[in-house]
């Protein structure tokens, strides 16, 4: 590779490499509902990132126990597309 392909090489600004999964964080409360959600690391496409933090909104995970002394919480959540 000539000098000038090598500094023409560093300019090109690459891609993010598309995933078929996106790493969020959900903030549930105590009955299961989704309280926030957020991207911990993106697939690379942000349509898809938009159509995950979506369908994670509306999703409903389990309450927590009776008596627990936390209300609320965060929870690392990796999210794939079929």
């Amino acid at each position: 590779m000539n000098l000038i392909d090598k500094l023409l090489s560093r300019t090109v600004e690459s891609k993010p490499a598309l995933t078929d999964k996106v790493l969020v964080r959900v903030y549930l409360d105590t009955a299961g509902h989704v309280r926030d959600v957020k991207i911990r690391k993106s697939c690379g496409d942000p349509e898809r990132d938009a159509q995950a933090l979506r369908e994670i909104a509306n999703m409903r995970f389990p309450s927590k126990a009776r008596g627990a002394k936390t209300s609320h919480n965060w929870h690392d959540l990796a999210y794939t597309f079929s």
